[in-house]
């Protein structure tokens, strides 16, 4: 009898610690897949290695898979890719029937340019799913940049033949025969993507590229403009506007659309790079401000202050953040939020010159609180007396208190600054 006894309490031990552990497992199951939709792919991962830890394997291998799979997509998005190959082969080991699992497995071979091996993946994924558009896509586009045309042309439209609406193989077979010189079935392509979707950035692109190839000038423009009204630092379109201004002769619209796009061209990889960063380091504050003052340079002014305003979410006491709020709040016109910025930059640093001076020019703007516009160049030329364009602050703010005196005795010391800087 006792005996009896002592293996039903030990049972019933086993089930309770069973039942605990398959709870547990999945409050970190979820908690990763929350992470992973929130883009902290690091706690993701944590999360979902803490989940395959807490399961039993021989009882929730789909699940131990599932698991597996996320894990490599949070890596994928880490841009780890060798960690990603690893964690997908896993979950394909566990389940070799997935074709979502050779797909993703596919497009980290296309991201290292390994496209034999890219291929490969693919075609195992469409041994489990023949009837899925994105797998005929993805293998035309590893042709394609192979820069295998014909065969990339053969598998885009098995993707159309397996789903009408799939815009990106339309917009494949658009890039491919506007290269090849085929404008007219480029365009044709390209207006196919226009009638499912009018606001794809490629088909826009696309059309506004074909027409400028023909030296349709006027029908290229609204297709060009289009793609900057969607998305204004759009880097292509605007090297594509102005090849038209150039075109119809618009040489000075040319010279600055040009000097717009050399800025874009060459913040696009640092833009690249600031966006991995936020993705590797999610709390740092550092990495948004970055990205806003990248913005603030594409002059993408609502994207800067985004960025700014989850930096200081982060790092509320940062002076520097404040200051960069305020002077994309300035660059808009928007003065009053640009000194209330400013206000804040200088409350956590007093001697923060920049933010003094660029308070008293808000000040002088405005053409109201003229005595703390005064204030404020005065502690700019204090805290930072070689700079002459604090001088020039103090200098027009005494003129516009008819201080003509003190007015030009800051005048001359900043001419005397900009000729010691000229030697």
């Amino acid at each position: 009898m006792r005996i009896t006894r002592c293996v039903t309490i030990l049972v019933l031990c086993v089930v309770i610690s069973n039942f605990a552990s398959a709870f547990q497992s999945k409050e970190f199951y979820l908690r990763g897949k929350d992470f992973l939709d929130e883009g902290r792919y690091r706690n993701a991962i944590e999360a979902f290695n803490k989940a395959i830890t807490t399961t039993k394997t021989h009882t929730n291998a789909e699940l131990i898979s599932e698991i597996h799979f996320n894990i490599g997509t949070a890596y994928f998005h880490l841009d780890d890719f060798d960690n990603a190959i690893i964690e997908y082969n896993k979950a394909i080991d566990i389940k070799s029937d997935s074709f979502i699992y050779y797909n993703a497995l596919g497009i980290v071979f296309s991201e290292l340019k390994q496209y034999k091996k890219a291929l490969d993946a693919y075609n195992n994924a469409i041994r489990y799913s023949t009837k899925t558009a994105e797998l005929y896509f993805n293998i035309g586009l590893a042709h394609y940049n192979q820069g295998n045309f014909s065969s990339a042309i053969n598998t885009f439209k098995q993707a159309i033949s397996v789903d009408k609406k799939y815009t990106d193989a339309y917009i494949g077979l658009g890039d491919i025969y506007l290269k090849q010189g085929q404008l007219s079935i480029s365009e044709q392509n390209y207006k196919s993507v226009i009638q499912i979707k009018p606001d794809s950035l490629g088909a826009l692109i696309g059309l506004g590229k074909v027409y400028l190839k023909q030296g349709e000038t006027v029908k290229a423009r609204p297709f060009l403009e289009k793609v900057i009204k969607i998305q204004k630092d759009h880097t292509e379109a605007h090297f594509q506007i102005a090849q038209l201004y150039i075109k119809n002769g618009e040489i000075h619209k040319a010279e600055k659309t040009m000097e717009y796009f050399k800025v874009l061209r060459d913040t696009d990889p640092l833009l690249l790079r600031a966006e991995k960063w936020i993705k590797r380091h999610p709390d740092d504050s550092k990495g948004y401000n970055n990205l806003g003052i990248l913005y603030l340079t594409r002059r993408c002014y609502d994207k800067a202050i985004l960025n700014y305003k989850k930096a200081i979410t982060l790092s509320p006491n940062s002076a520097s953040v404040h200051y960069n709020m305020g002077h994309t709040y300035h660059k808009q016109g928007k003065r009053g939020l640009a000194i209330d910025a400013y206000l804040l930059a200088i409350a956590n640093d007093s001697e923060l010159a920049i933010a003094h001076n660029n308070l008293a020019v808000c000040y002088s703007e405005l053409n109201e609180h003229l005595n703390k516009a005064l204030s404020h160049a005065l502690i700019a030329t204090k805290n930072m007396p070689t700079n002459p364009n604090y001088w020039d602050t103090l200098a027009s703010i005494y003129t516009q208190l008819g201080s003509k005196k003190e007015a030009q005795q800051a005048r001359a010391k900043q001419t005397s600054l900009l000729m010691q800087s000229q030697k």
